[in-house]
């Protein structure tokens, strides 16, 4: 790395002895010369002091000063970093702007779609269970959950076709677990669009009708952009909690590899060994021994498993 505070300074003599005539300052012009050279790794003397001072132009005033006050390359090149990144975060804020969160897409659904009583993004897993995402109002959760049976009920339909937008009408004659749900909410149809998100379950996006609608028409389109984008918001939340689920892992590991180091006075990549190895006599994983150690518990045997050696 060039020390830019030398470069400057000798940039400066070499333009004080220029005007100079006498025998001792075209000694010295040479000298200055041959060094600026060596900085820029140019042999002709032109060239190397034109080099010298585009670079001196790219370091700027800022860090010119820096240098000048002594700064060391090594903090300049971090603030410099910083500063970098600190500018790309400010055109990515400027180019995207603010996401809509899941939330965001029900509470749009339900204030744009003509008269939608609510929406809803849940997932039905394979096991049973059923996570709803958002929902709103609150009260949908009760009328999520129905949706599961086999009255009525559009994930049935969903199952079944895998993938697109299916519009249910619900009969107010008819009884149901869904339909009497339905009823006490003032939901007459239910339009429900498939996303692809989970591989082991069915992600729907619902809007909740208070009138049936018929196919085509501008309601079921615009339901159909507004499941696009809870696609889109629930892929970002998917992406942010596995994210931060690396990342906790990754910093209990590393605790862990600090105290066995530290406990055995061993290098840290005899530390992962000895907990991969603790581990597999345990009958668990590197993530939960890893984490007993970050938390201050020591990892403990599975049903069956001793720990002898």
């Amino acid at each position: 790395m060039v020390d830019v505070a030398a470069l400057g300074r000798l940039v400066a003599e070499y333009e004080a002895l220029s005007p100079s005539s006498s025998p001792e300052a075209g000694q010295r012009l040479r000298d200055v010369c041959y060094t600026i050279g060596i900085y820029t790794g140019e042999a002709d003397a032109v060239r190397a002091v034109a080099r010298a001072r585009l670079l001196l132009e790219r370091q700027g005033p800022a860090d010119a000063a820096a240098a000048a006050a002594g700064v060391p390359a090594g903090d300049r090149a971090r603030a410099a970093l910083l500063a970098e990144l600190g500018e790309l975060a400010a055109r990515e804020r400027l180019r995207s702007g603010p996401l809509p969160s899941l939330h965001d897409v029900v509470q749009l659904t339900r204030v744009t779609v003509p008269d939608c009583v609510g929406a809803a993004v849940s997932t039905w897993h394979d096991d049973g269970s059923v996570e709803t995402f958002a929902a709103t109002p609150s009260y949908l959760l009760a009328l999520e959950r129905a949706q599961g049976g086999a009255d009525a009920g559009p994930l049935p339909r969903l199952r079944h076709q895998g993938e697109g937008q299916v519009v249910v009408r619900l009969d107010p004659a008819r009884p149901g677990r869904f339909a009497d749900r339905a009823r006490r909410c003032g939901v007459r149809a239910v339009a429900a669009a498939h996303l692809r998100t989970h591989p082991h379950g069915c992600t729907v996006f619902s809007a909740y009708l208070r009138t049936p609608v018929e196919p085509g028409s501008p309601a079921l389109g615009l339901v159909e952009v507004l499941a696009l984008q809870a696609s889109a918001a629930l892929d970002r939340f998917a992406l942010s909690r596995a994210v931060a689920d690396l990342l906790d892992r990754r910093h209990a590991t590393g605790l862990a590899i600090g105290i066995t180091a530290e406990r055995f006075d061993v290098t840290p990549h005899a530390a992962l060994g000895l907990l991969v190895g603790a581990a597999q006599r345990l009958g668990t994983d590197l993530d939960t021994v890893a984490r007993h150690l970050a938390e201050g518990d020591g990892p403990r045997p599975g049903p069956g498993e001793r720990g002898g050696s």
